[in-house]
């Protein structure tokens, strides 16, 4: 019983990427606590079996939220998962030349950035992304003689609108249903 009172207390410190884990032990502990007394019928075979069953459920909901994560089950707390934008306005320092640009957020956290240069050609980058309340974070890991970097942008939406917002830069894109013909080729 005491350990399920600390796993419980623990639980609600813990981020949610970890709760099935924290709820499996919780009710590990339990299960296992009144196994261990009915095979026992004594204090060591509740200890025992709480411990047992308190790492066993450790191990059976991280693997639950292990496999949750794989699936990519971020359209449900990721608003931008699914989306696609048009660049309305960038305002960064030396900002690149482009006639056109977009970003679209897959749903596996994963943000293309279709650029159409003015001579035409299409050019992509693939990062990563997530989303912390109101802030976007982009990560891009050095790739060749490139270094790495992690934007973070603090955004809001207004109905088709999203405005980022950091130290290094503003924008305003539209969001899009898919992207034009010129930009998927």
């Amino acid at each position: 019983m005491a350990v399920s009172v600390m796993l419980a207390g623990c639980e609600s410190e813990t981020a949610s990427e970890h709760r099935g884990g924290i709820i499996g032990g919780v009710a590990g502990a339990g299960l296992g606590g009144l196994v261990g007394y009915g095979i026992g019928r004594n204090t060591t075979g509740t200890l025992i079996g709480a411990g047992v069953g308190a790492g066993l459920g450790y191990i059976i909901g991280n693997e639950f939220d292990k496999k949750k994560a794989r699936e990519g089950d971020v359209a449900q707390s990721n608003e931008l998962a699914g989306t696609t934008w048009r660049v309305q306005q960038l305002n960064v320092p030396n900002a690149p030349a482009y006639k056109e640009m977009y970003l679209s957020f897959q749903p596996n956290n994963q943000l293309v950035t279709t650029t159409i240069m003015p001579d035409g050609q299409v050019v992509r980058a693939t990062e990563t992304y997530r989303v912390a309340d109101k802030t976007l974070i982009i990560n891009r890991p050095a790739q060749g003689d490139q270094p790495g970097y992690v934007i973070n942008a603090k955004y809001n939406i207004s109905g088709d609108t999203i405005s980022f917002d950091s130290p290094d830069f503003t924008a305003q894109l539209l969001r899009i249903d898919q992207l034009p013909t010129q930009a998927r080729a």
